[in-house]
């Protein structure tokens, strides 16, 4: 009997033999971004937002480096190591907790004390694996984190969950969802 990580090293193997790339372009999209087709995900763009889970808060992207293997950096998610700056900010209406509403209230529309944690890999819903890493997260003050060591090592959809915990808290969580382009 396989013990649990023998069984998730086959069932990875298993996942990863489906995982092909570059493909081709169709209904005039741009081939690059063709291995997205038929998917929830995004195009990367600066300020790209989602709200939470309880819809409190609206986390925006802001800004995004890849460091691909050549070391070579570039300004947008890409297949390498990427490093994203994740703006949080008060969503102003229904579903506010306590920490929130005061931030609100102050005029301010970062929220007071909030933090923001990775506890799920990124994850490529459509061939069923993700990363091999958790990403580090790092408070950068007045609402915005930076997110790095995103292990983003091919192209498609991916979904990029992080957790937002007020100083109540009552943990609420955002998911991006994304295109990363073959290249």
């Amino acid at each position: 009997m396989l013990g649990t990580l023998g069984s998730l090293g086959i069932l990875g193997a298993l996942g990863l033999s489906g995982c092909g790339s570059k493909a081709p372009a169709s209904g005039g999209l741009d081939a690059d971004f063709a291995v997205c087709s038929m998917t929830p995900a995004v195009h990367y763009m600066p300020g790209m937002s989602v709200r939470s889970a309880s819809g409190a808060y609206v986390a925006s992207i802001e800004s995004a480096v890849t460091t691909r293997a050549d070391m070579t950096q570039i300004s947008t998610p890409a297949i390498g190591s990427d490093a994203l700056t994740v703006a949080v900010t008060v969503a102003g209406d229904a579903g506010l907790d306590a920490s929130a509403a005061a931030a609100a209230d102050a005029g301010s529309s970062a929220p007071a004390d909030l933090t923001m944690t990775s506890t799920a890999l990124p994850w490529m819903p459509v061939h069923m694996h993700g990363a091999s890493e958790l990403p580090t997260v790092s408070s950068l003050g007045g609402g915005a984190f930076g997110v790095s060591g995103i292990g983003f090592f091919m192209g498609g959809y991916w979904q990029l969950p992080l957790n937002l915990v007020p100083a109540s808290g009552a943990a609420d969580s955002v998911l991006f969802s994304i295109c990363i382009p073959d290249d």
